[in-house]
């Protein structure tokens, strides 16, 4: 897919911040797709578009190969290249990449959906839990808390309760996170 000058006005031309950004990683997908590449949404990207915005992040955190087909996809939508980091100072978009593609739960689920008929690959809500259920249990991160009680409750009726139990079931401190959660959950 060879992007053009229309591609970044679409860009230029949303307002909303969230969907901007969305969108930008659609583009990306695209491009992507030629070298099956797939980048997936992880971190507080994924955090927020599972949350409908209730937690609010200027960046887009990004399982992703590194390589020069991606610094050439980056580069053309207009990106500049920082370390791990790519960045648009014009739409104000900031992308990095602190995860390689092959992420534990590679097998999970996923969530995909559509922006502009533009194909976005998120991290399933099981494993974006789960990353902030290890926050708060191993780095005492009590916002990590709030956030893994918040998935819990808003998707209780859809979690894949087993593999949170499978993936949580070797270390105590996790599976006892795990359990009030789900308790919490089923009360609410």
């Amino acid at each position: 897919m060879r992007l053009c000058g229309e591609d970044v006005d679409r860009l230029r031309n949303e307002a909303d911040p969230r969907r901007r950004r969305l969108l930008a990683l659609g583009l990306l997908t695209a491009r992507l797709a030629e070298h099956d590449i797939e980048p997936v949404l992880v971190g507080g990207g994924a955090l927020e578009f599972y949350t409908a915005g209730g937690y609010a992040t200027h960046d887009m955190d990004l399982a992703l190969a590194h390589g020069p087909e991606v610094d050439a996809a980056f580069a053309a939508l207009g990106f500049r290249k920082e370390g791990r980091f790519w960045y648009h100072a014009d739409l104000e978009l900031l992308f990095e990449a602190p995860a390689p593609a092959g992420l534990p739960g590679e097998d999970a689920p996923r969530t995909e959906i559509s922006v502009d008929g533009l194909r976005v690959v998120v991290i399933g809500v099981e494993d974006l839990l789960l990353d902030r259920l290890r926050a708060w249990v191993h780095w005492n991160s009590d916002e990590d808390g709030r956030w893994t009680r918040r998935l819990a409750h808003l998707y209780a009726h859809r979690l894949d309760w087993r593999y949170l139990r499978q993936r949580t079931n070797e270390i105590p401190e996790e599976r006892e996170a795990l359990q009030q959660v789900a308790r919490e959950a089923r009360r609410s």
